[in-house]
């Protein structure tokens, strides 16, 4: 889906990394989505691989005004998400069961797993949605991580 983007985005690279400063949270506003099959774009939604070169997942930041919801359902063919929402109130449905979300909560959905959101409080919600394949993490931070002999130093 392409995105229009009607604000800068700084990002900043080395060998061996990017880094994206999108802004505030509440800025959000400022980038659109265009989706056709609703034949219009979606504001409050960023989507970050792209932007940083990411190969193994897909993040986006997402905020939902007021009152605002998903238009429709949708799920994955291959890749699980995880919702971390980090302001706000809100609700989510998956397959139909509705849960209750606030800053701090966490929801994982499998790839079969119907899902929508809707903030149905006087706030604005925001959350951050990471996608990957579903099954295919096979080592995390204590198998994975190596420990390095570099000092740690920080300029003054």
């Amino acid at each position: 889906m392409p995105i229009i983007q009607e604000a800068e985005v700084r990002t900043q690279s080395g060998a061996n990394f990017t880094a994206v400063h999108a802004g505030p949270l509440s800025s959000l506003d400022n980038f659109k989505l265009e989706v056709p099959a609703l034949k219009k774009s979606v504001s409050g939604k960023l989507f970050i691989k792209d932007v940083i070169g990411l190969s193994a997942m897909e993040i986006s930041m997402n905020k939902f005004a007021p009152g605002q919801s998903s238009p429709f359902y949708h799920k994955h063919k291959a890749n699980e998400e995880a919702y971390i929402f980090v302001k706000g109130r809100g609700q989510m449905q998956i397959d139909g069961e509705t849960i209750d979300v606030e800053e701090g909560s966490i929801v994982r959905v499998s790839t079969a797993g119907s899902r929508c959101i809707r903030n149905n409080s006087n706030e604005e919600l925001c959350y951050i949605c990471i996608q990957a394949k579903e099954g295919s993490l096979e080592a995390y931070t204590r198998e994975d991580g190596v420990r390095t002999e570099d000092p740690v130093t920080w300029p003054e």
